[in-house]
């Protein structure tokens, strides 16, 4: 690899294959990527994961990151779904099977160098302006999430990047693609021990977390101005991995949540930002509480529009809301049950909106004519539909809920943890074992409690309340982590 300083070129094997060609980037800071990857590569790989969660007042770094990605990944809960992808994709299934069988000396390690590059070259576009800080979001409701963000910035200047297979066929890629080629000696013993230790989709994902770092480390190195990294996500590895970019290279990390944190999940990952954006107080309560928050925090409240709750005389539309690890049988004598009571009545499934998650119940809708299927079709619009929603561990509840419609939660509807997100422990939610003639008056008892108000207010601060003022306290602390100048005027 070569490196231009002073109009000399110099060799420097030792590197991890990072492509330097400018000036600015120094050996100094090559040194520095170098040295945390090398410590990664060399650390004891078989240590708890668990010591790699850092301490109170502490940032992101290599390590940390990867080590909550590992604890994330290797989770009974990630492990399950997993195993519903594979069983629902036969692509996935048969890359799985395929990685199996092939050895952990040389094939799975070159199996899992292969999708780190895939990840790399996924992000874009690297179009640089002078942007002050750049973001990173996978998924719709993370992209919204960080729309949300920028909207309460104006004249911010910000990259925004994703991860697209059309990215990976841009020019710009071609330098990422040598770099990462350079690097592939350096990082085989590392991938080696994550083939021995882990299957295919763990490795994947630990392995990618490694990529993202090295990746955004040269891309905060090549462009000083970039002072701010901004993420939806406190758990994948793109996040993570610029996250402790960033942070090894004195830059600040602002998180915005992209849903409910689940209070009772088995893992809690921390937030180590300096600045983190919340719905509500609620949501650091639980991260306080379960795992650990060191952010100045601004609230900001659920996304979309605020609509007082409406009950209906008659009930016209049910809709069925679902998230991972769905049970089918349990949805499909739900609908035996609602049909029984209430043959007339319209049922709109809504699977998750991650097309690899999808349940095909095909069959309940050709042997029930009153019942829709849809996945990726606006959320708003399908609330609005419906005079009530029943929801299993799924954090589209707080949706339901301030689009005005009331919420039955089914714990049977799913195979995640009772009260996966903590809503019926906090008495969010209703929860009901079944469908019963009684069910909407006791939802209306329930939430026409001024009790609910108030819970309803913690977990969504701009519910009932002033979203204007809101957004303007949140905007002025956003800005001291992007332009701290322009704050302080």
């Amino acid at each position: 690899m070569l490196e231009t300083i002073a109009g000399n070129k110099m060799e420097r094997p030792d590197t991890f294959g990072l492509a330097l060609n400018e000036t600015a980037y120094n050996t100094d800071v090559e040194d520095d990527i170098a040295a945390a990857v090398q410590a990664v590569v060399d650390a004891d790989f078989k240590v708890d994961p668990e010591t790699n969660v850092p301490k109170p007042r502490d940032n992101y770094n290599l390590s940390v990151a990867l080590g909550i990605i590992r604890r994330m990944e290797t989770s009974e809960a990630r492990s399950n779904v997993f195993a519903e992808i594979k069983n629902k994709n036969p692509v996935y299934r048969m890359i799985d099977a395929l990685y199996a069988a092939a050895g952990s000396r040389v094939m799975q390690p070159l199996v899992l160098f292969a999708y780190m590059l895939k990840c790399v070259l996924s992000i874009g576009p690297f179009d640089y302006d002078d942007q002050e800080a750049v973001a990173i979001s996978n998924f719709h409701n993370e992209t919204n999430a960080i729309a949300r963000l920028v909207s309460l910035l104006p004249g911010a200047s910000i990259m925004q990047l994703s991860l697209k297979r059309d990215h990976m066929f841009r020019r710009d890629q071609f330098r990422t693609t040598l770099s990462m080629i350079g690097a592939a000696t350096r990082l085989f013993p590392y991938l080696s021990r994550l083939a021995r230790s882990y299957g295919f989709m763990p490795s994947a994902r630990i392995a990618s977390g490694l990529a993202f770092y090295m990746r955004f480390s040269e891309l905060f190195a090549r462009h000083p101005k970039l002072g701010t990294a901004i993420v939806a996500s406190n758990y994948s590895p793109e996040a993570l991995g610029m996250a402790a970019a960033a942070h090894e290279m004195g830059r600040k990390v602002i998180y915005i949540n992209h849903a409910p944190v689940p209070a009772n999940g088995a893992t809690v990952p921390p937030v180590l930002a300096d600045c983190a954006v919340f719905y509500g107080d609620a949501i650091r309560k639980t991260y306080e509480s379960a795992s650990r928050c060191n952010a100045d925090i601004a609230l900001i409240g659920q996304p979309g529009t605020t609509r007082p709750m409406i009950w209906r005389d008659k009930i016209n539309k049910i809709g069925i809301f679902l998230t991972a690890l769905t049970s089918a049988d349990e949805v499909e004598n739900l609908v035996s049950a609602i049909n029984d009571s209430n043959p007339d009545v319209r049922i709109l499934i809504r699977n998750h909106p991650v097309a690899l998650l999808k349940s095909d119940f095909s069959s309940l809708a050709t042997k029930h004519k009153n019942v829709e299927i849809t996945i990726g079709t606006p959320l708003d619009d399908e609330i609005e539909a419906c005079d009530l929603i029943i929801c299993g561990n799924s954090g589209v509840a707080m949706n339901v809920l301030r689009g005005g419609r009331p919420v039955a939660y089914i714990d049977s509807l799913d195979r995640l943890n009772h009260d996966y997100c903590g809503f019926v422990q906090d008495r969010l939610v209703c929860e009901v074992k079944n469908w019963s003639d009684d069910l909407y008056p006791m939802l209306k008892a329930f939430y026409t409690s001024p009790v609910w108000r108030n819970v309803m207010q913690s977990y969504d601060a701009s519910y009932n309340a002033d979203a204007t003022e809101l957004k303007q306290k949140a905007a002025q602390k956003i800005r001291r982590y992007i332009s701290p100048q322009q704050a302080q005027g």
